[in-house]
């Protein structure tokens, strides 16, 4: 059983007496606060091999610390020998990989635990703190600024919108918070209207200002476009929501995103466009915070994996398998969680 601790190489924390530590250095922080405590059972596994498979590779999410998350522990309970904790070169984030044979006998299966402390976020996009955005800034997130990522290219339209809905603003807050709300005004979560998605569901900000996109990834590709557009940074997070009402079922609670954009003085701020959509009440409470039922996993688009996958993905949902070098769909993933 491997224990990978992320504070310390080769020693497991006490879980208890780092949690206190931790509330006792936030107690001054209004934004940030300790909000809730998960302790997690998530698996992986690969199913519908074709036939005459050789070779299956996966690279799957795992938790890590983030800004508004830390990792208390986490052991791998089930998995190949072949694992190991890889980075991907572009974004830096961690990721679970193992290669097996291919033996439908004996499916390639994952399965890890952790306790993760999750912390509500809130009033973080205060333009009153914010300075306006620098050449320098520019050259320091060139990738978050990117001009054409796929489905999330600057067109010419977008651009014009960009321009119109903000004129001369130089503050990114008040600009960010123009976008917040055409975006919202524009389209409509899937989850508005049915269970499912109506769109093609590629996250393409294009198809989400013609109103045809309607997940969370097309409202927040065209959001991460208009920002990009005005010269404002902007980048990709995904995660998953942690439903109060799927505590201790077994489920795949699917994805969530959500960006962050830059701005001085208050670093990356986080928003959540489809939150905001959805929302009975209070929709602004969604530009600039994140509740607490919630795990980051990921980030950007464009994957370029350690070690190199045969296809570069451009999304990855929950993780990304090939079998014999091509990408395979039948990856399973369940989660089981706890809030303490």
């Amino acid at each position: 059983m491997l224990i990978f601790n992320p504070f310390k190489t080769g020693r497991r924390w006490n879980v208890r007496v780092f949690l206190f530590a931790l509330l006792m250095t936030g107690m001054g922080c209004a934004k940030v606060k300790a909000d809730a405590v998960y302790i997690v059972r998530q698996s992986y596994s690969i199913k519908d091999l074709p036939s005459g498979a050789k070779q299956v590779k996966g690279w799957f999410w795992m938790p890590e610390n983030r800004p508004e998350q830390q990792v208390l522990d986490f052991k791998v309970v089930e998995a190949p020998a072949s694992l190991k904790i890889t980075r991907d070169p572009k974004y830096g984030r961690s990721w679970l990989y193992a290669e097996v044979a291919a033996n439908p006998e004996v499916p390639m299966r994952i399965i890890t635990e952790f306790t993760v402390l999750r912390r509500a976020v809130e009033g973080m996009a205060d333009a009153a703190k914010a300075g306006p955005i620098t050449e320098a800034h520019r050259r320091a997130y060139a990738v978050e600024l990117k001009r054409d990522e796929k489905h999330m290219e600057i067109t010419a339209d977008i651009q014009k919108i960009a321009d119109t809905l903000t004129e001369n603003e130089t503050n990114p807050v008040f600009i960010a918070r123009k976008f917040f709300d055409y975006v919202i005004s524009k389209s409509d979560h899937y989850s508005k209207t049915g269970p499912a998605p109506k769109g093609l569901a590629l996250g393409d900000a294009t198809e989400c200002l013609l109103g045809k996109g309607d997940t969370c990834t097309d409202q927040h590709a065209l959001f991460i476009a208009l920002c990009r557009a005005r010269g404002i940074p902007c980048r990709l997070m995904y995660g998953s929501r942690l439903k109060p009402e799927n505590a201790d079922k077994d489920h795949d609670p699917g994805y969530r995103c959500w960006p962050n954009f830059f701005a001085p003085g208050l670093g990356w701020v986080p928003l959540d466009v489809s939150s905001g959509d959805t929302a009975v009440d209070h929709p602004e409470r969604w530009f600039g915070g994140l509740d607490e039922n919630r795990l980051e996993w990921a980030e950007g688009r464009d994957f370029d994996f350690e070690p190199r996958s045969q296809v570069r993905p451009d999304l990855v949902i929950r993780g990304w398998v090939e079998v014999d070098g091509k990408p395979h769909s039948g990856l399973v993933r369940t989660v089981n969680f706890q809030r303490k």
